[in-house]
């Protein structure tokens, strides 16, 4: 099995840096600590990662600008514009403030294992308390400065759930191995990095991944249809067309910046907002509501959930989220509407609703008055209608022969007959 966490780790000069997707699609990101590239003339980025064949990879990473180094000579945080990284999964930010502390990594390349020609390397820690601008971590095991030298610059990742997280970039040991030997490093979050791309705007692209620019990078990925056997290409072009109107109406970024309601089921972390899965099921959302009502303003999200209201969680399964879905924010969505569900790691759901009579056997402990609801909603359980996102798509797949008339002419239209109602 691979260590997916080698392949967002690089060597730089006498450090380490880690790889990052910002919003633009045209380049890549270095991320790493600013002394470790300061004074370098000839800088070199390497991946070293071993592949799923077992064979060790030494891919060099082509250089387009001069590195962006902080300002301010007490942020050590650096940015390197380097060409488009091809296939790098997209890694998220976190709040520090609200994530969980443990199983955190550092990765990066020790000068310790530079003899065995494979120098990748992770350290387990668990993140502390802010210090000096900077943040303390723990390593797992005790280390010493040597075994950690040229692992400054290195990424601080996990892996949660379903998704990569980033929290920043080593600076250096908290203390000399003669003062203390608490493992403890410090770390630039990525605030710092904000602070250089906002300096470079008209060069550097947000620290956020592209999809979050615009929904296009998605339409490839949505409405995959699995199983369809009549007209698939016709019903997915026909998909596909209402898809490219939405990118041209509404913008992930300013969705961000604008809504004020919340998209996640409750108790799910705040980064997930930035989760694929999140925007392709909204694509998707949108798609269904624009096939249903061709003027509909996708940024009035107000108006569109007052019938039905999209939300996202974090898990394998979402039907074992009954209760979190219930203390969600439903006050947008009135009596009669309909509440839509996508969990973050189900590609298929094998429940694509749930009915009244079945939330009543769920044990569902959550009083009303307790529920963030809409004051046209007197019992949530009967009043609004719990589906899974894959609900469209299941219907269309068990009714395909129906749409085995269709032309490129009304095939929209039947569509939207056959659907209509179904979300």
């Amino acid at each position: 099995m691979v260590d997916e966490l080698q392949l967002f780790t690089v060597k730089i000069a006498n450090g380490s840096g880690c790889l990052f997707q910002p919003l633009s699609d045209n380049y890549s990101y270095v991320l790493t600590a600013k002394h470790v590239i300061e004074d370098e003339e000839n800088l070199e980025i390497i991946r070293q990662f071993i592949n799923i064949e077992g064979q060790q990879i030494n891919e060099e990473i082509d250089i387009l600008e001069p590195p962006y180094l902080h300002s301010d000579p007490n942020k050590d945080a650096a940015i390197v514009k380097v060409k488009k990284v091809k296939n790098l999964t997209p890694i998220l930010r976190v709040d520090l403030n609200s994530i969980e502390k443990n199983n955190w990594y550092l990765c990066g390349h020790p000068e310790s294992r530079e003899e065995n020609n494979f120098s990748y390397r992770k350290n387990k820690l668990a993140l502390l308390n802010p210090v000096n601008n900077y943040i303390e971590a723990e390593i797992e095991k005790n280390v010493n400065h040597s075994e950690i030298v040229g692992q400054s610059g290195g990424g601080i990742i996990k892996i949660e759930n379903s998704c990569f997280l980033l929290a920043g970039v080593q600076k250096k040991m908290a203390a000399k191995d003669e003062q203390e030997s608490l493992s403890r490093i410090h770390f630039a979050p990525l605030t710092f990095f904000d602070e250089i791309v906002e300096k470079n705007k008209d060069k550097l692209s947000q620290l956020f991944p592209p999809y979050i620019g615009t929904f296009n990078f998605l339409l490839k990925e949505i409405f995959p249809l699995p199983n369809l056997l009549v007209k698939a290409d016709l019903i997915k072009q026909t998909l596909n067309s209402i898809s490219k109107k939405v990118c041209e109406g509404a913008k992930p970024e300013k969705i961000i910046n604008d809504y004020t309601g919340d998209f996640l089921v409750k108790g799910t972390p705040k980064h997930i907002i930035y989760h694929k899965t999140l925007w392709k099921s909204l694509l998707e959302f949108f798609t269904i509501i624009k096939l249903y009502e061709e003027d509909i303003a996708l940024n009035d999200l107000a108006s569109i959930h007052k019938r039905r209201k999209m939300l996202i969680v974090d898990a394998d399964k979402w039907t074992m989220k009954l209760e979190d879905i219930y203390k969600s924010d439903l006050s947008e969505i009135e009596k009669g509407g309909t509440i839509v569900v996508c969990a973050t790691n189900e590609v298929e759901t094998n429940k694509t609703e749930i009915l009244p009579d079945e939330l009543v056997v769920i044990d569902i402990s959550t009083p009303i008055d307790e529920m963030n609801i809409s004051s046209t909603v007197e019992d949530p359980f009967r009043d609004l209608r719990l589906v899974n996102i894959f609900k469209f798509q299941d219907h269309v797949i068990n009714n395909a022969f129906e749409l085995a008339s269709i032309n490129s002419i009304n095939s929209k239209s039947k569509i939207k007959l056959l659907t209509d109602g179904i979300i």
